[in-house]
């Protein structure tokens, strides 16, 4: 569970827009950007390329390994169709945003 937040954070981190419970203005212009083939969904290959991009500007390669990458889907694919939507992100960023605290945290 902790090598998924961290995959999860790192995605985040790589597309601000993704990383937040609220759209932003942008019109999801960057969800649209990611998703080369326009159909609303972000497949393996999309996402893939995001993870290469962002693994080419921090210097690590393993950030796009395969294993991470379908990590990631599978952790963000809340219908389990293979593919993320607009939707499965905004609802994974609801349900972490309202998570209660746990016990190790101050």
């Amino acid at each position: 569970m902790k090598t998924l937040t961290m995959i999860a954070a790192a995605f985040g981190l790589a597309v601000p827009a993704l990383a937040i419970a609220q759209p932003k203005p942008d019109g999801g212009r960057i969800f649209a950007m990611i998703d080369a083939n326009g159909d609303g969904k972000l497949d393996k290959a999309e996402v893939t390329r995001m993870a290469e991009m962002r693994a080419q500007r921090q210097g690590d390669p393993t950030m796009a390994s395969p294993e991470k990458v379908d990590a990631f889907i599978k952790h963000i694919d809340a219908n389990g169709d293979g593919v993320i939507d607009k939707g499965e992100i905004e609802a994974r960023q609801k349900a972490r945003a309202s998570a209660p605290p746990t016990d190790d945290q101050p």
